[in-house]
């Protein structure tokens, strides 16, 4: 029985043979935000593989699309980075994604490489002020858009409206 698998992988496949990398979008399940994340990017360029939160999808979508065409230029991204001139009116901040959030979070892209532990950068964008949301003068509403996946603690690193997604889905 084909239950669509076949399909996914053949359109991962193609879009990484094609394209560089795939996107794989997550609907936000409100009051918790949805993300996007990319297959391919370790495959074909070595680099890390790209997550970012929020409300948008298609924005999502367009940022990591902008995101790999830069990689496949050339440009390449760490932990820490914090790179300027990427967007037009901001910033953005990169940091490691813990272990322990890479099957919640990047579980699509395990599957494709049959494998957990791929490199992954979580992908932060700022407030309107222009603060990440570890900065103290961060807006606290941004901050719920945006978990912290390089902290160990879940309190800390997830809001109480993602916990609670996640448990329903029986991914926490």
């Amino acid at each position: 029985m084909n239950d669509g698998t076949d399909e996914i992988e053949a359109r991962v496949r193609h879009d990484i043979d094609h394209h560089g990398w795939h996107i794989v979008l997550i609907p936000p399940e409100e009051p918790a935000p949805g993300w996007a994340h990319t297959i391919g990017l370790f495959e074909r360029f070595e680099q890390p593989e790209l997550l970012t939160f929020g409300i948008d999808l298609q924005v999502l979508a367009g940022l990591l699309n902008h995101l790999g065409g830069a990689i496949q230029s050339g440009a390449r991204f760490a932990a820490g980075d914090e790179p300027t001139g990427l967007l037009e009116r901001a910033s953005l901040a990169f940091r490691d994604i813990l272990p322990k959030w890479r099957e919640p979070f990047l579980g699509n892209a395990a599957w494709h490489y049959k494998r957990d532990d791929v490199p992954a950068l979580q992908c932060f964008w700022p407030d309107p002020g222009g603060n990440f949301p570890w900065q103290p003068e961060s807006d606290p509403a941004w901050r719920g858009d945006q978990p912290l996946l390089y902290e160990a603690n879940t309190q800390a690193a997830l809001p109480e409206p993602l916990i609670e997604s996640l448990r329903r889905e029986g991914a926490l």
